[in-house]
């Protein structure tokens, strides 16, 4: 059942608002949970986990975004109950919450955040098939790429456990960013926010996604590098909080 896909990460009696926290690839609950800290009480934090990773390792990781979102839409749908919902992704992450806004639709999310990620319609910055590289040609090019935090390189029994589920994600966001889908808009607003001393991401990458969306573009700019979730938690909520309507 999609519906352990969502952790609340504090306890809360019918919030007003719920952000619903999308961490990068083949990341869980831990990603986000300084982040989701940082957001309490208002809106209430609530994480996103999906299949392969923490409670959820003995389940097989899911390759398939757009499977993903839909599921994930329904869940929310189901978690928010009356509750405003607003989506919050961090660098791959991003995408999957971007896909999770178009499915919730005619519904609107009232704010989509996407942090240290190229929009969709952007020339993708990675080759095709790199999840199937040897593990050190694979994990060397997730760092090269900005999807994972160079200092798990010195981890091999963190990688070892979180690679299926990495690997996943870096094949879904791939062939989803890569795939046939039309970029449309969605109509919740969208707050960019870029890492000013991310070099994976580039600045008029972070500005595309204005296209995609008709409720209104802002962008948020953050002295750090392409680690938002471990390194600036709460500068990305101060963001958040400001940018809602």
């Amino acid at each position: 059942m999609s519906g352990n896909w969502l952790v609340d990460l504090v306890p809360a009696e019918r919030p007003g608002r719920v952000a619903y926290l999308f961490p990068h690839a083949g990341a869980g609950v831990s990603a986000v949970l300084a982040l989701g800290r940082a957001l309490a009480p208002d809106p209430h934090p609530v994480a996103v986990r999906l299949p392969g990773r923490e409670s959820l390792l003995d389940q097989a990781p899911i390759a398939d975004l757009p499977a993903v979102a839909r599921r994930l839409a329904a869940a929310i749908r189901t978690h928010a109950g009356e509750a405003q919902i607003i989506l919050c992704g961090h660098s791959s992450g991003s995408v999957l919450a971007y896909a999770t806004a178009r499915e919730l639709e005619p519904e609107t999310a009232a704010l989509l955040v996407v942090s240290a990620q190229q929009a969709p319609g952007t020339p993708v910055r990675t080759a095709a098939g790199a999840w199937d590289l040897p593990d050190d040609r694979f994990f060397a090019q997730v760092v090269t790429d900005g999807y994972l935090p160079a200092e798990l390189l010195d981890a091999p029994d963190v990688l070892e456990m979180v690679a299926p589920a990495l690997r996943a994600d870096y094949r879904a966001t791939y062939e989803y960013l890569t795939g046939s889908t039309r970029w449309a808009p969605v109509a919740s607003p969208i707050l960019a926010v870029r890492a000013t001393e991310d070099e994976t991401v580039a600045e008029e990458d972070i500005a595309a996604w204005s296209a995609l969306t008709t409720g209104g573009h802002t962008t948020a700019l953050i002295a750090a590098g392409h680690n938002l979730l471990r390194d600036r938690p709460v500068e990305l909520a101060d963001a958040l909080r400001h940018a809602l309507p």
